[in-house]
């Protein structure tokens, strides 16, 4: 988590320094651990290289759980949940990372495509577009309405394939060299503060 908190700190000193502009958009997702789709990380885990022994093994762990609810302090019938992490458990910050990389992969693809623009920083041309830890995000982008509207649509496709839902109320949109005005605009582009 320290790592990038120095590396977010870092790249607004930089920016700064360089006297260049750029956006960041806090993410915050509603319930995280709660939403994910469990097909989505089967899925990654594949992308990612994970022998079909450890989906199995995974697959295993989080099908084979049960809940029950107590109602006026009697549980009810036992069911199985479809989706979601157990919070507390040692596996689940490691899965959502898994998971995670499927919005790692969306912001790559625009950046391919020209769609988002992200920040570089230093003279070897280091570019910071998307930094994370667990839950926690913050994406880079460059102050232009489009780039904002493309981190928009980025986090919309990753919500409709992880399940996990973007809080755009509580998400923060800040700025370094970027009036008041235009942060308005973009935070009103997200729907958020």
């Amino acid at each position: 988590m320290l790592d990038s908190v120095v590396i977010a700190n870092e790249t607004i000193d930089y920016l700064k320094k360089e006297k260049k502009t750029s956006v960041m958009v806090k993410v915050d997702f509603e319930k995280s651990y709660d939403s994910v789709d469990w097909e989505l990380l089967y899925y990654m885990m594949g992308r990612l290289g994970f022998n079909d022994k450890w989906v199995k093994w995974i697959k295993m762990c989080l099908e084979s759980a049960t809940i029950s609810i107590l109602i006026n302090g009697s549980p009810m019938k036992e069911f199985k949940p479809r989706k979601g992490l157990r919070q507390g458990d040692p596996l689940t910050l490691f899965l959502f990372l898994i998971v995670a990389e499927g919005l790692t992969g969306l912001v790559r693809e625009a950046k391919s495509s020209n769609l988002l623009q992200g920040v570089v920083v230093g003279g070897n041309g280091v570019h910071v577009d998307l930094l994370q830890f667990a839950n926690d995000m913050i994406i880079f982008c460059q102050p232009t309405y489009r780039d904002v509207l493309s981190v928009k649509v980025i986090m919309r496709s990753f919500e409709l394939a992880s399940g996990l839902r973007v809080n755009f109320q509580k998400s923060n949109v800040g700025g370094v060299g970027v009036s008041r005005q235009e942060l308005y605009v973009f935070s009103r582009c997200l729907n958020s503060r």
